[in-house]
């Protein structure tokens, strides 16, 4: 199960990655639904995966958010590498799954390249979310954590959540360390349906740094009830990050 979410981490590339359109946090905010592809690539071919990218993924993707078929996408590649995990991979997001299947079918027309012929492995995800909110400014990295809620009320995570570390999430957009956050849960269940995921894009290496420092801050802050609160609604060593260079992307 730990290797399942170690996978699902990579998405995201939670979401993996993905600017939204900025709109402003309301409820109920739309469903974004966010389409993830990776590859696990060998060292030898990153290049030619990469070059492939430019010439076939991002003008499709770059033609249908101009028609507004899709709200965002991206490109990335991982920054800390694991034997099992993935190097490179893509995501789209949209406010339909229609949006997203038109990205898969004009890609499969051109049929697969040649760097994603050299993958050893491939995996894609289906993730939605209701909890994000978008900034302004160009991602250049991203941070997944994932963690499994307890599996008879995953809702309580989301909740606690939202009360104790979102109001920190939003206060960071808005200063601009984060260009977007969002709260990711499987749309298509490959992993555990209560693994949820929090995705975070950065402007900067800086960025990432000045975040971790405002989260410590706010949980050096909780009450001894509200840390067995929050301890409460994952299961035990569960988590699992990703840290990935975003590429190129593309939003609204």
């Amino acid at each position: 199960m730990l290797k399942r979410i170690t996978g699902l981490v990579g998405v995201v590339v939670l979401a993996v990655i993905l600017v939204p359109a900025a709109l402003p946090q309301r409820e109920p905010t739309p469903i974004v639904y966010t389409y993830v592809s990776q590859f696990q690539i060998p060292r030898a071919n990153w290049a030619a995966y990469s070059e492939d990218t430019e010439k076939s993924f991002v003008p499709v993707v770059e033609k249908l958010l101009a028609d507004g078929s899709i709200d965002s996408w991206s490109t990335f590649e991982q920054v800390v590498h694991t034997p099992e995990g993935y190097t490179h991979g893509a995501a789209w997001s949209s406010n339909s799954i229609a949006g997203l299947m038109k990205v898969l079918d004009e890609l499969r027309k051109g049929g697969p390249r040649p760097g994603q012929i050299a993958s050893t492995k491939h995996e894609d995800y289906l993730m939605q979310t209701t909890m994000y909110q978008a900034g302004s400014g160009t991602p250049e990295y991203l941070r997944v954590i994932c963690s499994m809620a307890k599996a008879d009320k995953p809702e309580s995570y989301t909740a606690i959540l939202k009360k104790l570390l979102v109001p920190t999430f939003e206060e960071q957009v808005k200063k601009g360390v984060a260009t977007y956050y969002g709260v990711d849960e499987q749309y298509v269940n490959t992993a555990a349906p209560s693994t949820r995921c929090v995705v975070i894009n950065y402007p900067n290496a800086e960025s990432m740094d000045k975040w971790a420092a405002a989260i410590n801050t706010t949980i050096g802050k909780w009450s001894p009830a509200e840390r067995a609160e929050y301890a409460s609604a994952t299961v035990t060593d569960s988590r699992r990050d990703i840290m990935a260079r975003i590429t190129h992307s593309g939003h609204k």
